[in-house]
């Protein structure tokens, strides 16, 4: 019998870096089997969106762009889905590299690797024929993948989800239902089989800009984690052995009452047997132990509170609505030039600046006025905690410190500088070193493993780079560097800084001034 309460648990001390893993890998990258990072349909019909963006500057150069003034109806409802798909995953800017351009992203991806695929499901949609689109992101345009009417197999595929479910008279015709998968190879041909966490956090960085961006083009995204994942790839004619989904996202009118009363997670088995799994196979072993294929209700768990763990140590208090962002007019600017910073100056950050990123991140209900959901979609927040290393915030003594979002404020845990300590806990990375503040989500995965089974995995990661998404464009407003980091020696970031040690570390964010502001 096995030790794991489930193979999730497994998988992630498996997929652990080490000093000792590290210094011992063999794996080296061939470059000669790179994947493309974008699926190609040469021989489908191309629906094309590009000149529906009305941007100052347009990454496709060869295209004209048409006024909004001059749309037809029908390229009004087009507008919206480009801009949508656009500020989530489209491409921002053209780098020339060696051979073949670089794609750049509204969205960060590990490597630069973009692993996620969008696909959208269209029933009476105006500008479209029913059925299945690819959105082909280096050409800002639609690929058909299927034409037909397939409103009553989503229904089924998610249980009747009424979002999803036309006859459920929750929700009107034109329906529109994005599909977001995983290409499992783009990410593993560099990290191997602890791959999947990356591709679940990118996957998580796109739901954090689709929700951004949904209310300004008059959608409501609804996030659905809880779906029977073989009639979902059934329906997008995917290869299992390379592709799969990962979250459905119906877009339903924003004026809507999205009160459905049905979870956005629903969990699936635990799945202990035979789970010694080779090398190279644990990837995949993981996606599928945590597939569903029937209806489950979702258990009524309580997640222990962290904050109790330091009761002793003094709060810090934020000020509610600590920055007005002004996101009406800096919201498409901001995803536009997001980009990963490279360097930081180790200058300092203001306390004020990091409560204002903390509070974007999860007070979203303050933004309302910008016109931005006030409720964004997760799988279930109450499963990740949050802590913050800081290095070098004016107004904060050094040290780590436990994020309460119910205060909102800092709890110190631990009273010292840990530049070093990072620098080496991410691999060497000196964006841990140099950076002014660290954030670091976690979650007790036997919990959150006894709440959704193997698939809690998936929303937990998902989950994170939703979070480090808003993080992400909340420092670019600020004109701060941000940049997220996804290898790190886990168990020893739990010694260093104080965190429990049965909190599995998900995601870093890094924080800080970028090199060039000094130049």
């Amino acid at each position: 019998m096995s030790t794991y309460e489930s193979y999730a648990e497994y998988y992630h001390d498996l997929t652990k870096y080490t000093p000792e893993g590290i210094a011992s890998s063999q794996h080296r990258l061939d470059l000669d089997k790179q994947p493309a990072p974008f699926k190609e349909y040469p021989n489908k019909k191309i629906i094309d969106l590009s000149y529906l963006l009305p941007l100052d500057r347009n990454p496709f150069s060869d295209i004209g762009i048409k006024n909004p003034k001059d749309f037809t109806p029908c390229e009004k409802s087009l507008a919206a889905l480009s801009k949508l798909l656009y500020f989530s995953n489209g491409v921002t800017a053209v780098i020339p590299y060696l051979d073949k351009p670089f794609y750049m992203r509204s969205s960060p991806s590990a490597g630069g690797l973009y692993p996620t695929e969008i696909y959208i499901c269209t029933k009476d949609y105006v500008g479209l024929e029913d059925g299945i689109y690819n959105y082909q992101v280096y050409k800002q345009a639609l690929a058909q993948v299927y034409k037909g009417d397939l409103k009553e197999k989503f229904a089924h595929a998610t249980f009747n989800h009424p979002a999803c479910d036309i006859s459920s008279g929750k929700v009107t015709l034109p329906l529109l239902i994005l599909v977001l998968t995983g290409v499992f190879y783009r990410s593993s041909w560099r990290y191997q089989d602890r791959a999947y966490r990356r591709i679940c956090l990118d996957t998580g960085h796109i739901i954090g800009n689709l929700d951004l961006v949904s209310s300004t083009c008059d959608f409501k995204p609804i996030l659905i984690g809880g779906f029977n994942d073989k009639l979902i790839n059934e329906i997008l004619l995917l290869d299992e052995e390379e592709e799969q989904a990962l979250a459905v996202i119906p877009l339903i009118n924003k004026n809507i009452e999205t009160d459905f009363n049905f979870p956005s997670a629903l969990p699936s088995k635990l799945d202990n047997q035979n789970i010694k799994t080779p090398e190279g196979n644990r990837l995949i072993q993981l996606h599928q132990r945590s597939r569903i294929d029937k209806y489950v209700t979702v258990p009524n768990i309580s997640i222990e509170n962290v904050e109790e763990k330091f009761k002793f140590s003094s709060k810090l208090q934020f000020n509610k609505k600590a920055k007005d962002f002004k996101w009406k007019e800096t919201l498409y600017s901001d995803i536009i030039r997001r980009r990963s910073t490279r360097a930081f100056s180790g200058e300092s950050i203001t306390k004020e600046e990091l409560g204002a990123i903390l509070e974007f991140a999860y007070h979203p209900e303050l933004f309302a006025d910008d016109g931005l959901d006030p409720r964004p979609v997760y799988f279930d927040l109450s499963l990740l905690q949050t802590f913050v290393a800081v290095n070098s915030v004016n107004g904060l003594e050094e040290g780590c410190y436990y994020y309460s979002k119910e205060g909102p404020y800092l709890r110190q845990v631990r009273f010292k500088n840990f530049r070093d300590e990072i620098y080496y806990l991410c691999l060497g990375q000196e964006l841990g070193h140099k950076a002014s503040a660290v954030i670091f989500h976690t979650s007790s995965l036997s919990k959150a493993v006894f709440k959704y089974g193997e698939r809690a995995y998936r929303y937990l990661h998902m989950d994170s780079g939703h979070l480090g998404q808003r993080i992400n464009v909340a420092a670019i407003n600020l004109d701060l560097g941000v940049s997220g980091i996804g290898g790190f020696f886990d168990d020893q970031v739990n010694e260093v800084l104080g965190i429990p040690e049965n909190e599995a570390v998900l995601y870093i964010t890094t924080l800080g001034v970028p090199l060039k502001s000094k130049q």
